[in-house]
């Protein structure tokens, strides 16, 4: 599974003996990261809690409506317990992810590559902004020579990467939540 994935567990995801009913009440962004569960062979109903980080599962609870009192205690508790959840178990920042190697990379490091433009060859530092701008700086190895371009190229790139501090949510509810999570946290308020 990539580290960009959903933190909601899907319906092909879900376990042999479970069905995934989702009122309208599970849309909104107050179940971000929590699904409605139906045990097939017992019919017991539960919230079910999915926190995802770095493409594995981090957080898996769930909240039988029976031992919480109902459907809306259990969603209650499952709410309370993603929030804490999600404070003790932050997004990535995305800069974080984007030093990790893809395996189409050659030069062994993220973002700087060399590149040959008919007679030129440069080392290159590379980067998307959150905007969607690229930030591109390139070093001309004639110019520099080999080891201080790709030096300088390994300089920018590690500039360009601390202009990004933003952390990666896949659902723009989620993040907004998290927004709405370290406020309270900071401010003493319960979400």
């Amino acid at each position: 599974m990539s580290i960009d994935q959903s933190d909601r567990l899907s319906a092909t995801e879900q376990e042999p003996n479970m069905s995934n009913d989702r009122p309208a009440e599970a849309t909104c962004s107050n179940s971000y990261a929590i699904i409605r569960i139906r045990h097939k062979k017992s019919g017991a109903m539960a919230w079910r809690v999915f926190l995802y980080r770095e493409g594995s599962v981090k957080v898996h609870k769930e909240f039988p409506f029976i031992s919480h009192g109902g459907e809306h205690p259990a969603h209650a508790a499952a709410v309370q317990f993603r929030n804490e959840q999600m404070l003790r178990f932050p997004p990535p920042l995305s800069c974080t992810i984007r030093q990790k190697l893809r395996s189409s990379n050659t030069s062994g490091l993220a973002g700087v590559s060399r590149q040959k433009n008919g007679k030129n060859t440069y080392w290159i530092a590379q980067t998307t902004a959150r905007d969607g701008k690229r930030l591109t700086r390139s070093f001309n190895v004639n110019t520099f020579g080999e080891e201080q371009a790709k030096q300088r190229a390994i300089d920018a790139r590690t500039e360009q990467l601390a202009t990004i501090e933003h952390r990666v949510f896949r659902q723009q509810g989620a993040e907004k939540l998290y927004g709405e999570l370290l406020l309270a946290a900071s401010t003493g308020k319960e979400q």
